[in-house]
């Protein structure tokens, strides 16, 4: 089902019942002002489920959107798969990282 401007601000009134919801709206209209600022309001939900109601993590998410719209759609429609958080994904990262020849992050020493 696609998306539409009500539903995103339906979600702005959920997350955010202490702002106004012109006020988060205006934040999230930072999106899809370019061209290349894809799929708007499906865009903007993802950044709205992401911020937990937190308005820094909305700019935060706003700001990773505008870069690359397909980490946020990625990291809210697919939390699971997003996360580095079982031994075989960590297995698996520093493999990778061992095979380009980086040096893997201290939190990825732990199995």
């Amino acid at each position: 089902m696609p998306s539409s401007r009500e539903h995103v601000i339906a979600a702005v009134r959920i997350a955010f019942p202490h702002v106004g919801v012109s006020v988060i709206l205006t934040l999230l209209d930072g999106y899809g002002v370019e061209a290349y600022e894809r799929e708007r309001e499906r865009v903007q939900l993802a950044i709205v489920n992401l911020s937990e109601g937190d308005e820094d993590k909305l700019r935060y998410f706003l700001a990773v959107a505008k870069q690359d719209y397909r980490d946020v759609l990625f990291w809210s429609e697919h939390p699971d798969e997003a996360k580095i958080d079982t031994p075989e994904k960590k297995e698996q990262l520093r493999k990778m990282l061992q095979k380009l020849g980086l040096k893997r992050p201290i939190n990825l020493s732990d199995a």
